[in-house]
């Protein structure tokens, strides 16, 4: 099994909704530009993502309440937030060894 496919694995594993590699190498001087040299090294990026429940995105049409406020940034934001730091310590420890 190659890298790309592993790291797929893991992440549907844990729960993300969203995996995806792309190649950069092709934007170096954009992405030099916007983000610098440090991060202008890497030729590939990975990304994740989680899936907001539904019945929190329902809600937004609400958010001036401060029930739905709360509950969003705690589920839709901090909630979501630590797994996906989670997974991309993982990632980047399996991508190292």
């Amino acid at each position: 099994m190659d890298l790309n496919q592993k790291l797929r694995n893991m992440a549907i594993d844990e729960g993300t909704d969203f995996f995806g590699v792309a190649d950069l190498s092709t934007s170096h001087d954009f992405v030099k530009r916007q983000g610098g040299e440090e991060i202008a090294y890497y030729p590939l990026v990975i990304s994740l993502g989680i899936r907001i429940i539904d019945t929190i995105v329902d809600q937004l049409p609400h958010r001036e309440e401060r029930s739905v406020a709360v509950n969003y940034h705690h589920h839709g934001y901090i909630v979501i937030n630590r797994r996906l730091d989670y997974l991309a310590s993982r990632i980047s420890s399996e991508i190292q060894d």
